[in-house]
């Protein structure tokens, strides 16, 4: 329980980071200092992009990495100030900064946040894969991680409006936003070294690599991702992940729109959607490692995703047929805080079944191939995951340019042609990857029966085959099939 414990309190670094830097960067940098929608969007995508990059490189070192803190733990201790004095820098440009230069701020100091939180990400996910070897037992571990995960963005939502809302002008002015950005930077920093600490009792017992790798060079971490991307279970996932981070990159940069001008709700009632998450996520929790245990994880990672997509698709059509409470009204916050539970749970459930099935994989390709290369698997996932919330961004960016939603603009003074078309971006229009998404959450086909195989066959091969030892496979197995122990 402990080391569970202790693995899931990273989770709260990342998520803090990330809820609020996609809460509130897009209102600092358009609303607040003037920078244009697609400037914003592109220079997130070009943080999301480079941060993407840099994953698998991660990825692959802590794989090859030799030391007493073992092959995780190095890059666990060496993320937590980098990541905070850089989120904190990236809402503290010098004053007067404007135009391109004001861009090239918010690019910089963006990309160094997301490489450094990439530097912690990666490797603890990794870890995770590794603290258990047994297919229920995963997803426990992964359901601490989402717990915490979604503890670490609630705070991060609810105290970030809170203060904003009691701050004079709230978030239309700049005052607000260094002291909330040093305040989460912290948070995260001492999330991160809490879950290095604890869990460092643990690199004893971790699996050790039953292969040497070859010296990390650029070709060969390519090689390694296009080995791994011939796992087709893999492949499926790497899509369906592709696919759906794109509607979430759209619902990131609008949400904060959406919630000002769009359903027009005050700063204070915003952030009761805070409280949304952690009983979707708990209720997440209770429940995912039974519905693996019913259904398995591929029909859990579909409904999943169909639940979330509809949350996504139906609020803004409802709206504006007239069924939901009108703009403003006090009645819409109990309609948008159910949504978002629903929302969050069905969240949950998907992110605890793919990181499940993930590690699942992990084994998989180690018996195909003999290589055991969890953070490759992990970082390859990540960088399509963020490639993809890129475009998603600086789509939604490029159409609030396209729309004219007006620069510092109030609740209430938008025009309703303007507010519809927001709305229909940031719903119906942002859902459809995420729809799409769901055929190929289906294509997933490790049950429980082929992981306990995967898992025998292993078994049997490490008796045999000491730590160390190069790959003895020699051939590739017959399609579908599962070679036999060497």
């Amino acid at each position: 329980m402990g080391t569970k414990v202790a693995f899931g309190v990273g989770s709260a670094a990342e998520s803090a980071i990330m809820i609020a830097f996609n809460t509130f960067n897009f209102l600092f940098y358009n609303n607040v200092l003037g920078l244009s929608g697609t400037l914003c969007g592109l220079a997130v995508t070009i943080a999301l992009i480079g941060d993407a990059l840099l994953d698998p490189i991660v990825g692959s070192l802590s794989d090859r990495t030799r030391s007493k803190l073992g092959r995780r733990h190095p890059f666990l201790f060496l993320a937590p100030i980098p990541l905070a004095l850089s989120y904190c820098l990236l809402y503290a440009p010098p004053e007067g900064l404007s135009g391109f230069a004001l861009f090239l701020w918010f690019t910089t100091f963006a990309l160094l946040q997301r490489a450094s939180m990439t530097l912690y990400n990666v490797p603890h996910l990794a870890l995770g894969a590794e603290l258990s070897q047994d297919y229920r037992e995963r997803s426990v571990v992964m359901s601490y991680n989402i717990v915490f995960h979604v503890i670490g963005g609630a705070l991060a939502f609810f105290v970030g409006w809170t203060w904003l809302g009691r701050i004079e002008g709230g978030s239309s002015v700049r005052e607000g936003y260094a002291p909330l950005a040093a305040t989460i930077g912290l948070f995260a920093a001492i999330m991160i070294f809490v879950s290095a600490w604890f869990t460092k009792s643990r690199i004893a017992h971790l699996p050790k690599p039953r292969h040497e790798f070859a010296p990390f060079s650029l070709k060969q971490l390519v090689s390694e991702i296009r080995e791994c991307m011939q796992n087709r279970n893999y492949l499926m996932l790497l899509i369906a992940l592709f696919l759906f981070s794109a509607s979430t990159g759209t619902q990131e940069t609008l949400g904060s729109y959406m919630s000002l001008y769009f359903w027009e709700l005050p700063e204070k009632g915003i952030r009761i959607f805070g409280l949304a998450s952690p009983p979707g996520f708990f209720l997440a929790f209770a429940l995912t490692v039974r519905l693996h245990a019913r259904f398995d994880k591929r029909l859990t990672m579909v409904a999943s995703a169909v639940v979330i997509a509809l949350m996504m698709l139906l609020p803004v059509p409802l709206k504006l047929l007239g069924v939901l409470p009108e703009s403003g009204s006090p009645a819409l916050i109990p309609v948008l805080f159910v949504v978002l539970m629903i929302h969050y749970a069905a969240l949950a459930t998907l992110l605890i079944s793919v990181l499940s099935a993930l590690a699942d994989i992990a084994d998989e390709h180690e018996l195909t191939t003999g290589k055991r290369q969890e953070g490759v698997f992990f970082a390859a996932r990540s960088l399509f995951a963020k490639a993809s919330s890129g475009f998603g961004h600086i789509a939604a960016g490029a159409a609030v340019d396209l729309i004219a939603f007006p620069v510092g603009a109030r609740p209430g003074q938008v025009a309703q042609d303007v507010l519809v078309k927001l709305g229909l971006i940031a719903g119906p229009l942002g859902a459809i990857p995420a729809l799409l998404s769901v055929w190929f959450y289906a294509q997933y086909r490790i049950d429980r029966k082929r992981h306990a195989e995967i898992q025998r066959q292993l078994e049997a091969r490490h008796a045999l085959v000491p730590t160390g030892t190069p790959s003895l496979l020699a051939t590739e197995p017959a399609a579908g099939a599962l070679p036999e122990p060497v």
